[in-house]
C-alpha cells in the first residue's frame, strides 16, 4: 500500500487533481470512511488466513459485494432489482464450486493440498514450515479467524458503499489515497509497537522487482475499482467483483500451469454467465426506459393540447354566454325605452 499512496500520490499531483488531497469537503467523512472500511476489509482477510484455508478464506470474503448491494439499495436507493440478486447469488454459488472450502467439502475434493500434522502437537497458528496444516488450529481460533474474516466482509462492503455513495463528487485516486494513507498508517504503527512483527525489506533484487510490480498492480486495481463504483449507477459494477475469480484461474493457468478441473469450470460458467445476463439485461432495461420516457413526453403532450383545447372550448362558452346576456339586457333596455 505504500507503493500505491507513492504512485496515486503522484499522480495526483501530476494532474493537478481538483480538491486534491482531502476532497470536497461535503465528502470527506465519506471518504475518511471508505479509507477505515477498506482497511478493515484487507485486515479480515489476511488474519483469517492464519486459521483459515484460503478456499474458505475467498468464500467469505466474495460475501461483500452482495452486502454492499443491499446496502446501496436502502442506504442511497439504488435499484437491485430481484434479477440482479438472484445473479448475486449464482455468481457466490460460482466462487463456491471454484474454491470448494473444506467446512462443505470433503477435504479429497478440496484443491488445498494437506500434509502430516505437526509432532509437536501444538495449536499455534500455521507458520512458514506447516502451511496449508490446519489440522493443529483449534475450534476457538477457527471461530475466531471466521469472525475476523466476517468483519473484513464488512468492512469491504463499506468501503463499496462508500464508493457508491460518493459517486463522481471526488476523483476516483482521492479514494484510493485515503485507502492508501490508513493501511500504510495502521501497518507501520503495528510493526512499530507490537512485538514479534518484524520489520522486513527485500533481501534480493527479484524480491524488489516482484515486490514493485505487486504495488503497480495493486494501484491500477484500486484506481480502477474506485472509478468502476463511482461511475456506474446501479449494482452492476459491484457485481463485475465476482469475476476477480476468472482472471485468478487465468493467471494459475499461464503463470504456474495449473488448469481448472470440472468444479472450476462450472463456477467460472455460472460467474461468466451472470455477469454477462446482468450486463445485458440492463442496457434492454435502458432501451425500456427511455421508450417509456419518449412515450410519456407524447402522453404529456397530448394531455396539455387536449387540456388547452378544453380552456379554448371554455373561454368561447363562457365568452358566448356573456355576449348573450349582454344582448338580452340592451334589449330590454331598448324596449323600456320606447314605451
Amino acid at each position: 500500500m505504500g507503493i500505491t499512496l507513492v504512485l496515486s500520490s503522484f499522480y495526483v499531483w501530476w494532474k493537478k487533481v481538483e480538491h486534491a488531497p482531502f476532497g470536497p469537503r461535503e465528502v470527506r467523512w465519506l471518504l475518511a470512511l471508505r479509507g477505515f472500511g477498506g482497511f478493515f476489509g484487507v485486515f479480515g482477510m489476511y488474519y483469517s488466513l492464519l486459521y483459515l484455508p484460503l478456499s474458505d478464506a475467498t468464500v467469505i470474503t466474495f460475501l461483500a459485494p452482495s452486502l454492499a448491494c443491499f446496502a446501496c439499495s436502502i442506504l442511497i436507493k439504488e435499484p437491485f432489482t430481484r434479477m440482479e440478486q438472484v445473479a448475486a447469488f449464482i455468481s457466490l454459488f460460482g466462487v463456491v464450486l471454484i474454491a470448494r472450502p473444506t467446512s462443505l467439502f470433503s477435504p479429497s475434493s478440496s484443491p488445498t493440498s494437506s500434509t502430516p500434522p505437526p509432532s509437536n502437537g501444538t495449536t499455534s497458528a500455521p507458520d512458514a514450515t506447516d502451511a496449508g496444516d490446519y489440522s493443529s488450529v483449534t475450534p476457538e481460533q477457527r471461530a475466531l479467524a471466521v469472525a475476523v474474516a466476517l468483519l473484513g466482509v464488512l468492512g469491504a462492503a463499506t468501503a463499496y458503499t462508500t464508493l457508491r455513495w460518493i459517486g463522481k463528487r471526488a476523483h476516483a485516486l482521492i479514494s484510493v489515497n485515503y485507502f492508501a494513507v490508513w493501511c500504510t498508517f495502521v501497518s507501520v504503527l503495528a510493526m512499530t509497537f507490537i512485538p514479534g512483527i518484524p520489520f522486513l525489506l527485500p533481501s534480493s533484487l527479484r524480491d524488489w522487482a516482484l515486490l514493485g510490480f505487486l504495488g503497480l498492480c495493486g494501484f491500477v486495481m484500486q484506481f480502477l475499482l474506485a472509478a468502476g463504483l463511482q461511475q456506474e449507477k446501479s449494482s452492476r459494477a459491484t457485481n463485475m467483483v465476482y469475476c476477480q475469480m476468472l482472471f485468478a484461474l487465468a493467471g494459475d493457468k499461464l503463470v504456474f500451469g495449473t488448469s481448472p478441473d470440472a468444479w472450476g469450470w462450472a463456477g467460472s460458467s455460472l460467474i461468466l454467465g451472470s455477469a454477462i445476463y446482468v450486463a445485458v439485461r440492463k442496457e434492454q432495461s435502458k432501451g425500456v426506459g427511455r421508450k417509456e420516457e419518449v412515450r410519456d413526453e407524447e402522453r404529456a403532450l397530448v394531455d396539455a393540447i387536449d387540456e388547452e383545447e378544453e380552456d379554448v372550448v371554455e373561454e368561447e362558452r363562457v365568452g358566448g354566454a356573456g355576449r348573450s346576456s349582454e344582448e338580452r339586457d340592451e334589449g330590454t333596455r331598448s324596449g323600456e325605452g320606447r314605451n
